[in-house]
């Protein structure tokens, strides 16, 4: 189930699904740990008799107020005859989710009304050994395990509680739809609970409450957010949340006026969704959606450091370098010594869930890695250079950082092909040397070298500059297929050192020109867009680009090479916008636009005949990518002065 709205402040994070229910609910990283599992924290009404839970007989509508992570929801029933709109939000740096939930009577007779919150809490994604009780010194329900503690009230009308033991029959869930909630006062085991808010609407009248939910390590955390709400109240905490985020986003706008204001709308959008999901301690989470759960009893809640730097690429562009910095950091923290990057990593920056095996089928050692993976980080970091000019920083990195990874990729080599030794493709699938992959380790070992003469080392700086166009040399002359007129997507050697070639239509080969391997008009570089995009084009259906051909995950059709995703399409924009064919620039942006959700949210890929999302929605790259290619056309508009644009 896709999500219609995600909230965080860097720390604490909850994703609402299409019944305004909470999904997942993560602390104390963006990502980890999921307190509720995909299980639902549903919300009731009962009214006249009837009870009924928020589901697909309610209108319902998503939306954010304007450059902002506040969210404003709203619920119809034309059964019970009642309206229900919330502006939501988590504070921008303290663990309080507040909801302000107007209640509308939308019928001529008086009305009592109850509406209802449950919580299926998992604290630190376990249903054992939780306990939820009534606190009456705070007035309000806690939920604690450990080193978690979850405090739920409300404010403005009254209220009614129970906690209770949990099962297929029995639960606060069979409280809620009797209408009437207990008031146990302690529970502990497998458990669950509910918040009820109770009151009486006139003809067409409405009334106003908060909820809301703290969240801390220690009682002692639950107290002191208490007293914060209780010293500064709900409402100016959501206002100030507000105008915090409208500000984040004012103070980089560089956007061009005359852009269209659906485009600005997404771009800033796409930039506070990025926010959302880059945790404070530096992890940029690839998505936090547990609807993929069903699919492999894994999720998308880690940081792939190839999707970390595209990412910060796209940030650092818009300004936020400071931001950023945490991600280097990050990296720099968790380089192995010999000076790669795993496959990925959970946010609190161990080491993520892989398949990619540390042997090969007759056991013989070999690294699991994607090697784009740390080629890329330095790649993004020359880039935030240019962004930020902070050459202490750089200092810092190079030598924690860049001169270990560097020195890995000029000796991770084939001293025949001058080409990168076999590792991952970008994709997790198969092992080989690929084109992407060699361009990425081509322009990181490039960017080191300008970041190694920038602070000094211009010994280094040579070592790393004559290797990288080794590389390219290797690239052009094993990974260009003459015969066939493009790039390969790779190839691969068997037992007896014989290299085979794989023809593969590839998606990734669209960035070769973006790493600098060839220039974007360079007929090499045309041969191939023009292959890729027609045997991967869409063509019966919604459009966009797949990712290669015949690709499996999440297939619903062989008619078709793939599903269409984000990435690929805006990986093809980008290299229109750099040819000058603006028109067909906007024309695959739109197509992005048009896969939106109501509240901006872009999935990683589509139903190519439904347009239906697919896999995880949001998927922080899709935005980032979105963003980026914003970026590029703006610059390039600009550079050209073209008149329709640029006054």
């Amino acid at each position: 189930m896709k999500k219609e709205i995600v909230l965080s402040n860097g720390k604490f994070f909850i994703n609402i699904d299409k019944d305004l229910a909470i999904r997942d609910f993560y602390f104390p990283y963006v990502g980890m740990y999921n307190h509720l599992n995909s299980q639902a924290n549903s919300i009731g009404v009962w009214t006249g008799g009837k009870f009924r839970w928020i589901d697909d007989s309610w209108q319902k509508s998503f939306d954010y107020y304007e450059n902002s992570l506040v969210a404003k929801l709203q619920a119809i029933s034309e059964e019970l005859q009642i309206k229900l709109d919330f502006t939501t939000a988590i504070h921008k740096y303290s663990d309080i989710l507040i909801h302000k939930v107007k209640v509308t009577n939308l019928s001529m007779e008086k009305q009592d009304f109850k509406v209802f919150f449950y919580h299926c809490f998992r604290l630190n994604e376990s249903e054992i050994g939780n306990t939820a009780y009534y606190d009456p010194k705070l007035k309000g329900l806690i939920h604690y395990k450990g080193a978690t503690y979850i405090y739920i009230s409300s404010e403005g009308l009254e209220y009614e509680y129970t906690v209770s033991k949990k099962n297929h029959e029995t639960g606060a869930w069979k409280e809620i739809e009797s209408g009437k909630l207990l008031k146990t006062k302690i529970m502990q085991g497998e458990i669950d609970s509910a918040w009820g808010v109770k009151g009486e609407l006139l003809p067409l009248e409405s009334k106003e409450f908060f909820y809301y939910i703290l969240v801390g390590k220690r009682y002692e955390d639950i107290v002191n957010l208490k007293r914060k709400v209780e010293r500064e109240g709900l409402q100016h905490l959501l206002e100030e949340t507000d105008e915090y985020w409208k500000g984040w986003i004012k103070t980089k706008d560089r956007l061009l006026p005359s852009l269209s204001k659906d485009l600005k709308n997404q771009y800033y959008r796409s930039l506070l969704i990025i926010r959302s999901h880059f945790d404070n301690e530096g992890a940029v989470v690839a998505a936090n959606d547990t609807s993929i759960y069903k699919f492999n009893k894994d999720h998308y809640s880690y940081l792939w450091p190839r999707d970390g730097a595209f990412i910060c690429m796209t940030l650092d562009n818009a300004g936020y370098t400071n931001l950023t910095q945490k991600f280097y950091k990050f990296c720099k923290k968790h380089i192995t010594e010999e000076g790669y990057l795993l496959h990925k990593y959970s946010p609190d920056g161990t080491a993520g869930s892989s398949w990619h095996p540390w042997c090969d089928e007759d056991e013989n050692y070999q690294l699991p890695i994607q090697e784009d993976e740390t080629a890329l980080v330095i790649f993004a970091l020359y880039n935030h250079y240019i962004n930020s000019k902070d050459i202490e920083f750089i200092d810092m990195m190079y030598n924690g950082f860049v001169r270990k990874a560097a020195n890995f990729m000029v000796n991770y080599t084939d001293p025949n092909t001058n080409l990168p030794l076999e590792s991952y493709d970008l994709w997790e699938e198969r092992r080989g040397v690929f084109t992407y992959t060699a361009s990425t380790v081509y322009a990181g070992l490039l960017s080191a070298s300008k970041l190694a003469y920038l602070v000094g080392n211009k010994e280094e700086g040579l070592i790393y500059e004559e290797k990288a166009e080794k590389i390219r040399e290797g690239i052009l002359k094993y990974l260009y297929d003459e015969e066939s007129g493009r790039f390969l997507r790779g190839i691969y050697q068997d037992k007896n050192g014989n290299i085979i070639k794989d023809k593969t239509l590839e998606s990734s080969l669209l960035l070769i020109h973006e790493f600098g391997v060839v220039d974007p008009e360079d007929y090499r570089m045309i041969n191939t867009v023009k292959a890729i995009e027609e045997g991967l084009w869409i063509k019966e259906g919604i459009g966009g680009l797949a990712r290669y051909e015949n690709d499996y995950y999440h297939r619903v059709s062989d008619n078709v090479p793939g599903n269409p995703w984000i990435i690929t399409t805006l990986w093809l924009a980008n290299w229109y916008t750099e040819v000058g064919l603006f028109d067909k620039t906007f024309s695959l942006l739109n197509w992005v636009l048009k896969r939106k959700t109501q509240a901006g949210l872009l999935a990683e890929q589509y139903n190519p005949f439904t347009g239906e999302p697919l896999s995880v929605c949001p998927l922080t790259w899709s935005h980032s990518s979105f963003c980026y290619s914003v970026q590029k056309l703006n610059k390039k508009l600009i550079q050209q002065k073209i008149p329709e644009y640029v006054e």
